[in-house]
């Protein structure tokens, strides 16, 4: 099965903090405006049916349901989705959570979606090629793929993964892999042997005042990558 274990109970650790603004999670609920934001600059979201793969607790697939999206979450962490499906319900929001692994929801569900989500998930993955591939299973012809990784150089060992685990302790720390980290060229490469054409890559740069995110031209860190299926 194409997932760590030592992964999953990481995050079980914290499940409960999902919705904690203040909690482990607070740069996801920071940067979750900007993936927003990020994907609505190349579709419009209302009436689509999305995949969104590693969806966590489910702070971006509650903001694409109140856009007028048609959303299914996908996790593996049995405790998150849990989470997810509780805070959705107090929410009044229908979205439809499972808990499993790409590879094996593509064996239960044949559906193929207009837009897939694979945020902050490919480096937690052991093997990342068969999770674009698989990706690749549940889309149709002109599908769009938003993925978004850390690059791997020193610049984002230093404040990925030492600053930000062990110096500011604003994630937990074992929360990243560096080896797990990829290039853009690597995604890009990956992305295109599965049949998708890359069509932006764009840098996300943190305000360390305040904690905020926005886009940037610099790719060295964190990045977005947006890719329609051929």
């Amino acid at each position: 099965m194409n997932l760590d274990k030592k992964e999953i109970d990481n995050f079980d650790i914290y499940a409960h903090e999902w919705w904690n603004k203040r909690g482990p999670y607070k740069l996801i609920h920071n940067l979750t405006p900007l993936r927003v934001e990020y994907i609505q600059n190349s579709i419009n979201v209302k009436g689509l049916n999305i995949l969104d793969i590693g969806c966590g607790g489910g702070l971006l697939a509650e903001e694409l349901t109140k856009k007028g999206a048609n959303v299914t979450g996908l996790d593996a962490s049995k405790k998150t989705i849990n989470i997810a499906k509780q805070h959705a319900k107090e929410s009044n929001l229908n979205i439809n959570y499972v808990c499993s692994t790409l590879e094996s929801f593509i064996e239960e569900d044949k559906n193929k979606y207009d837009c897939i989500i694979c945020f902050e998930l490919i480096e937690h993955i052991p093997d990342q090629k068969k999770l674009v591939l698989d990706i690749s299973k549940v889309s149709k012809k002109k599908s769009k793929l938003f993925m978004s990784t850390i690059n791997r150089n020193i610049v984002s060992f230093a404040f990925a993964k030492v600053i930000a685990e062990y110096v500011l302790k604003i994630v937990p720390r074992g929360t990243h892999q560096y080896g797990k980290f990829i290039k853009p060229s690597e995604l890009a490469r990956l992305v295109e042997l599965a049949e998708f054409k890359v069509e932006d890559i764009s840098g996300v740069k943190l305000n360390p005042i305040d904690y905020t995110f926005s886009l940037s031209r610099m790719t060295k860190i964190n990045y977005f990558m947006t890719s329609t299926k051929k």
